[in-house]
């Protein structure tokens, strides 16, 4: 099991939201590197895009899927990537984080970019994880 120390260092800005500026994984035996995961189910079907936390659900459970497939769970991430596609949905994207990761907040980046992967998916969050 990694040793995973959160720091946010002294002269820089507090984070903006539930996020560490620094994460170091001593003892790692292990790195999983999630791809971007989406509002897909199994079969592929998308959730419609009228819904930004039935997809941020949708996603951060099939993140946690993906991070037990490697080994990992939440509390073992170390840097997650946000995309979102509609700048009025940061303070819900931000939220993400307080809700998955609480007190032990990965490295974070937020990015709001003109379209994902299918017209329909508002938000993207991929993941890398140390144990």
């Amino acid at each position: 099991m990694a040793k995973l120390t959160r720091t946010n260092p002294p002269g820089v800005h507090q984070p903006f939201s539930n996020y560490s500026h620094v994460v170091t994984a001593d003892e790692a035996k292990r790195l999983v590197f999630c791809a971007g995961q989406v509002a897909a189910d199994t079969n592929g079907n998308v959730l419609p895009p009228d819904d930004f936390d039935a997809q941020a659900r949708m996603v951060m459970e099939n993140l946690g899927k993906a991070l037990a497939a490697g080994g990992a769970k939440f509390s073992d991430v170390t840097k997650v990537t946000i995309y979102i596609v509609n700048p009025h949905d940061v303070s819900k994207a931000r939220g993400i984080l307080s809700t998955y990761f609480g007190a032990e907040p990965p490295a974070s980046t937020l990015c709001i970019l003109r379209g994902l992967a299918n017209p329909n998916f508002l938000v993207e969050v991929e993941a890398i994880a140390a144990v």
